[in-house]
């Protein structure tokens, strides 16, 4: 439990800082560039969501790894989930789907974009 508090204040920390103009870090390969491509969804598509306006939706641990699953938006407005581990000090997406309707109406009315 105490592992995943430091866990959770490092994404914080990488989501709210007082410079709303730095992105944070992100872990990029060629194994996780392709196999979001595989679900449609670029280096760009998943960035976005994960550096704008996002709502975790879940956690869960995959072998010693934690992950998170969150639900934003592109800028083009394609409300996307990015399922992502926060290694070291960067996140690294690791798979990606379109949202369904259920989420995309959470999501919407979270931001009162609904």
């Amino acid at each position: 439990m105490q592992a995943l508090k430091k866990l959770f204040a490092v994404y914080v920390q990488l989501m709210y800082t007082l410079s709303s103009e730095r992105r944070p870090e992100f872990d990029w390969d060629e194994q996780n560039e392709r196999h979001l491509a595989n679900h449609g969804i670029s280096r760009s598509d998943a960035e976005d969501v994960l550096s704008g306006n996002h709502i975790l939706l879940e956690y869960q641990m995959e072998g010693n790894e934690q992950r998170w699953v969150a639900v934003g938006a592109t800028r083009i407005g394609r409300i996307l989930n990015i399922v992502f581990a926060v290694r070291r000090e960067a996140m690294r997406p690791i798979t990606g789907w379109a949202a369904d309707k259920e989420t995309a109406d959470l999501y919407l009315k979270q931001w009162g974009l609904e």
